[in-house]
């Protein structure tokens, strides 16, 4: 298994990051202000639904980055034939690398 390119796993690891926030803000802001106790439309409604994307995006990117650049070098690491009965380990051991990355 060839060693993981640090750029690749930098930029696919930050725009992935960004482009599950640009999907899923709208919905987590709809959500809130279904939930909200005056109303969905008194909250809101539609309107604004991406506001404050920005910051949410330019702050995730970093923090995606980290967990898929710590996820694929601990896999590499850790190199196992791929027909492994511990394949799964690997890739537990390496998600919980990379979530701890993510976290400090």
């Amino acid at each position: 298994m060839d060693r993981p390119g640090f750029t690749a796993s930098l930029v696919a690891g930050g725009v992935a990051g960004v482009a599950v926030d640009l999907i899923l803000f709208p919905l987590d802001t709809i959500k809130t202000r279904l939930q909200s106790p005056q109303g969905f439309n008194k909250a809101g409604g539609f309107h604004g639904i991406y506001a404050g994307v920005p910051s949410a995006a330019i702050g995730s990117f970093p923090n995606a980055a980290a967990f898929f650049i710590t996820y694929e070098y601990v896999k590499w690491f850790l190199h196992t034939d791929s027909s492994s009965y511990l394949m799964p380990v690997k890739h537990m051991l390496a998600a919980s690398a990379g979530e701890v990355a993510l976290s400090l």
